[in-house]
């Protein structure tokens, strides 16, 4: 290669160089420039709403539970000061027994009310406070007499009298003439000027020499209280209560509400 040829191959190149090194700002601009954009993505399809989720209705408020007291009153009215209430007690237990069997008493002596006792409760819930008219047993009570007035048999029980119908026995009112060898317990004392009288569940009994025996009831004579499952009745503009054909009305006594005999 001749010289020539060889300093003109030298300048190409250092041309071509120069020429590379005079473009390269420019093209390192153009790359430095934004980048092409991407393809969008696709918006995403929203999720269907859900539905609310139905509320419950609040649970309505229980009122609290109140505790009562039982009260258990007894058959009298309250009159006056004196408030007639008592806790009534247990009936004993019925028993079936034949027809006829006699079963001795077997109690202690009987509490008997005389007046002037300042200790003495008039109102005080007896057995015989329970009576009602009428009412039927399967059996009788322990402890029960048997009782015959004018030839009928009758059975007795601490103040309460019963008649035999079939297979069951009526409570019924206390008949006169019945002889009980004690008096029930809880009878009230009643003098008067020719005798003394003992009161318990609406009868009226006199001593005698084998017992207590029933008797029609003195007129005017006055009592603590009314008998069990008395009737009031109006008369003539005053309330009266009627008991196995016998008449009481309200009296004050001592400022406290008590009860007379008499006979329309």
């Amino acid at each position: 290669m001749t010289p020539l040829r060889h300093s003109s191959r030298m300048m190409i190149r250092l041309g071509l160089a120069s020429l590379l090194v005079a473009c390269a700002p420019a093209y390192a601009e153009q790359r430095g420039g934004a980048e092409p954009s991407r393809p969008s993505e696709s918006p995403r399809v929203s999720e269907p709403t859900r539905a609310a989720e139905p509320q419950r209705a609040p649970e309505p408020q229980r009122a609290p539970v109140r505790q009562v007291a039982p009260v258990y009153v007894n058959r009298t009215a309250n009159h006056g000061s004196v408030l007639h209430m008592q806790p009534a007690p247990s009936r004993p237990p019925v028993q079936a027994h034949p027809p006829g069997q006699v079963h001795p008493p077997g109690r202690v002596p009987p509490h008997v009310i005389r007046p002037g006792d300042p200790e003495a409760d008039f109102h005080r819930h007896w057995h015989w406070s329970d009576f009602t008219f009428g009412r039927r047993w399967r059996g009788l009570p322990g402890g029960y007499i048997s009782v015959i007035v004018n030839g009928a048999p009758f059975y007795y029980d601490d103040g309460i009298y019963y008649q035999q119908d079939g297979d069951s026995y009526d409570e019924v009112y206390p008949p006169s003439g019945a002889v009980i060898p004690d008096l029930p317990d809880g009878a009230v004392e009643i003098d008067t000027p020719d005798q003394t009288f003992y009161y318990a569940g609406g009868a009226f009994y006199v001593q005698q020499d084998n017992g207590f025996a029933i008797v029609p009831p003195p007129m005017g004579v006055v009592v603590p209280e009314l008998p069990p499952g008395a009737v009031q009745t109006p008369m003539n503009g005053f309330v009266a209560y009627q008991f196995n054909g016998v008449y009481y009305e309200p009296v004050f006594v001592n400022g406290v509400t008590q009860y007379q005999t008499f006979q329309p």
